[in-house]
């Protein structure tokens, strides 16, 4: 978002200062100024540099290679147009504004400290330089107030540009946070809703819990009653009836009698059945 913010201001910016050196060449052409061919160059140059934006995804380098071209054409109408005294110190701080909305880092650092540089050895250091501090000469009263007036609408219209794409920029941020709000009201009830789950799960456990244990005992208290039921079936019950079987048997020796023999018979057929009733509640 950062990048694509820098590409958008360069690309207003050079708008702005196609615009301006658009009104310089106007200006010498009425005039009869002899930097009207400098101008419409400066023009051309801000032209393809507005072009070349679309071609590359990151602007830094393009801006970097720009501040640099521009420096001798700053250093040039300093000299041509009354120095300290003139218009070009407003356009450099202007253009340092520029540096900083553009560049980011190192390239940012190195930029900002090459114009200072130069501004201080075109304010302290005229000697070597061989470019006076200030040139009334060449000052025009009315022309600097034109040109005063020019700079002051285009820095309103880059202020105004700002404030919309600040504007902008906020309001996405707003609608992003009303999302992120929604989503956050919607994550919360769907933890209130997992967490309802889970109590509804705990509480199922806890009463697993408690109807296996009565499970549990109920099945304890059965075996306890078969184990019960087993010991009266095989002592008992199958006590009397194996002493029925020892007479039965022992008549028949003595007497043969068709009844003895039923009575053996239905006795014996009692014996098996306690038998698998034995082996079933084992």
């Amino acid at each position: 978002m950062k990048g694509t913010l820098e590409k958008t201001i360069f690309r207003f910016t050079l708008i702005l200062a196609i615009v301006y050196q658009l009104y310089q060449v106007i200006n010498g052409l009425f005039a009869g100024a002899t930097t009207t061919l400098l101008n419409a160059s400066i023009t051309l140059l801000f032209g393809i540099i507005f072009l070349w934006t679309f071609k590359v995804s990151n602007i830094k380098y393009l801006a970097f290679f720009l501040h640099l071209a521009v420096i001798p054409i700053l250093i040039h109408f300093w000299n041509g147009f009354g120095g300290l005294a003139g218009t070009v110190p407003l356009i450099l701080f202007v253009y340092a504004s520029w540096i900083i909305l553009t560049l980011r880092g190192w390239l940012q650092i190195i930029m900002l400290g090459i114009y200072l540089v130069i501004f201080l050895f075109l304010t302290e250091l005229p000697s070597l330089t061989g470019i006076p501090v200030t040139n009334s000469e060449k000052l025009s009263v009315f022309q600097l107030s034109i040109d005063y007036f020019v700079v002051a609408l285009i820095l309103m219209a880059f202020l105004m540009y700002l404030k919309n794409k600040f504007l902008a920029y906020r309001k996405r941020i707003e609608h992003r946070h009303k999302q992120l709000q929604k989503l956050t009201e919607t994550l919360l009830k769907q933890t209130d809703k997992l967490q309802y789950s889970q109590e509804e799960i705990r509480s199922i456990n806890e009463n697993l819990e408690q109807i296996i244990e009565q499970r549990i005992k109920k099945i304890e208290e059965r075996n306890i009653q078969l184990e019960e039921y087993a010991f009266i079936n095989a002592h008992l019950v199958r006590g009397p009836l194996c002493r029925i079987l020892g007479l039965a048997v022992l008549m028949q020796q003595e007497q043969a009698d068709p009844q003895l023999a039923t009575v053996h018979e239905k006795a014996r057929q009692v014996d098996v059945l306690i038998r698998r009733i034995n082996e079933i509640t084992r």
